[in-house]
């Protein structure tokens, strides 16, 4: 036999055994629903955190699919994810390419959504010098001056309880990321802010798009493509809120009037040692990340909570009983309260288990092969971490449907019988848990605990004075929130009116 014909067996038998191989590894694969190589299996489009639980009762907690050829694995229990994702942050805490939302709709400075390397790292420890755990403390006068706004706004306009809610969470993060104080009754920050997350909520969850999955076809025509369309009209909101918040802080800075926020203190640092392009946008960056991140989800955990109390006047009591046994009625509650109120804090809680902002978390994705309980687990799969389920396991949580703040009281008997551990899945897990977590925390409780001490949630009233049971469903969407409803905030009495009226108004906090 010559080398030639020695040569070309060599190579079917090569092509042979990889063929093997492939398929050795595709028998190995996780569990899940049947699909093809070209379509895939047909991926829910409403509330997939929901059929992504109904299909674990078939496939198990670790789940394989294929979508348009590429693999996609979902994980339903805590088990597998701290498994992966705690266990294994090297290969699997970084981000799939998101060419809707990043690329087209021009999200690519949230650091959030970047893939992970030094770019990421950079962009995270620089908001972690700022917003960590041990400097949070630093901001509560800010939050309990907004809190106290809130109060203020809702005597004089409740119908519009929902603007006023998403203006107190812009309101904390433009004072604290750029020094601008937003009006008592709201300006045009807060209206960017709902215009740009409401767009990035519409262009969904990784792979919403086909795009996502065929990322050339980001070069075809707007006219051939509505997702273009929508894309370029979406990304002008985008581009607002990055640039026009950081735009005014440095004609301030110019002018010697800015005031101390953690943009111009970075910026000031920064130019006296040589700022850089590359330092510039990294600071923009983390700004513009704090005010996005922060005015949607915090806002719509605190409407969670209001959409609880409407439902469960009998919690909403025991938690005012409480209030009023610690802090009286002469008074509005602040962060040293906090220790002695117990039941407000398991409002909070309940309030981000019940229904999570964020069911399906921002997806991780593979940088290597792995191999997983002797499932092979390819590089480049999407990684959906169904943090609905998990926050709604009636073996960790039991009665998970229902809003029942008490099941996070008894700490010690919970740690015994292995249940109603804190929500912490809500802000994500591993490498890429949310650095922001604790004010996001702080914000929700001050908020909760100055709207109970003063108001009664009620019922709205339709016109024959009956009342109307509000909507309980969320918006299935990549930001979960719920859907339109009525209530009525009322002051508990004449003297917490008068408390509203006359709250004080506490200085900006400091930037450290």
């Amino acid at each position: 036999m010559d080398k030639v014909a020695i040569g070309a067996l060599a190579g079917l038998l090569g092509l042979g055994l990889y063929r093997v191989s492939q398929r050795a590894k595709q028998s190995r694969f996780p569990p899940g629903p049947k699909s093809s190589w070209w379509g895939g299996v047909e991926m829910p489009k409403l509330y997939p955190w929901l059929v992504f639980a109904e299909w674990q009762d078939i496939y198990g907690d670790v789940i394989y699919v294929r979508q348009f050829g590429s693999p996609i694995l979902i994980l339903n229990s805590q088990r597998a994810i701290t498994d992966l994702l705690e266990n294994r942050g090297n290969v699997y805490s970084s981000r799939p390419r998101r060419v809707m939302a990043n690329e087209l709709m021009g999200w690519d400075w949230m650091f959030s959504t970047m893939t992970y390397g030094p770019r990421w790292r950079k962009h995270r420890a620089l908001f972690q010098k700022y917003f960590h755990v041990r400097t949070s403390s630093h901001y509560q006068p800010t939050q309990e001056k907004e809190a106290y706004t809130l109060l203020r706004n809702l005597l004089d306009t409740p119908e519009e309880f929902s603007y006023h809610v998403r203006r107190l969470a812009a309101a904390i993060f433009m004072n604290l990321s750029y020094g601008h104080q937003i009006k008592d009754d709201g300006d045009e920050f807060v209206a960017i802010a709902n215009k740009a997350t409401s767009n990035l909520a519409r262009a969904g969850i990784f792979g919403t798009y086909i795009v996502d999955y065929f990322p050339w076809l980001k070069h075809i025509p707007s006219w051939m493509a509505t997702f273009r369309r929508d894309a370029i009209e979406w990304r002008k909101s985008t581009e607002t809120m990055i640039n026009y918040p950081y735009d005014q802080l440095r004609e301030r800075m110019a002018a010697g009037i800015a005031p101390p926020s953690f943009a111009s203190s970075e910026l000031e640092n920064a130019m006296r040692s040589g700022i850089t392009a590359e330092r510039e946008q990294i600071i923009k960056n983390v700004a513009g990340m704090s005010f996005a991140a922060g005015s949607d989800t915090t806002a719509s955990a605190v409407m969670s909570f209001i959409l609880a109390m409407v439902i469960h006047p009998e919690i909403q009591l025991a938690a005012q009983e409480e209030l009023a046994c610690v802090i009286g009625t002469d008074r509005l509650p602040r962060f040293s309260d906090r220790d002695s109120l117990p039941m407000v804090e398991c409002l909070v809680w309940e309030s981000l288990r019940w229904n999570p902002v964020t069911p399906l978390g921002l997806q991780h994705f593979t940088t290597e092969d792995d191999v997983y309980r002797d499932w092979f687990i390819p590089k480049g799969t999407t990684v959906f971490t169904n943090i609905w389920k998990l926050l709604h396991d009636d073996e960790v949580y039991p009665n998970p449907l229902s809003f029942l703040p008490w099941r996070f009281m008894d700490r010690n008997k919970n740690d015994e019988l292995g249940i109603n551990p804190h929500p912490m899945p809500a802000f994500g897990f591993g490498r890429r848990v949310c650095p922001g977590r604790h004010m996001a925390i702080d914000t929700i409780w001050i908020t909760i605990a100055t709207i109970l001490a003063v108001y009664e949630i009620r019922k709205a009233l339709d016109k024959d004075g009956k009342p109307i049971e509000p909507d309980t469903e969320y918006v299935s969407s990549f930001l979960s929130r719920p859907k339109p409803f009525q209530c009525q905030f009322r002051p508990r009495s004449e003297s917490a009116r008068l408390l509203i009226r006359h709250s004080v108004e506490w200085p900006s906090a400091p930037i450290v």
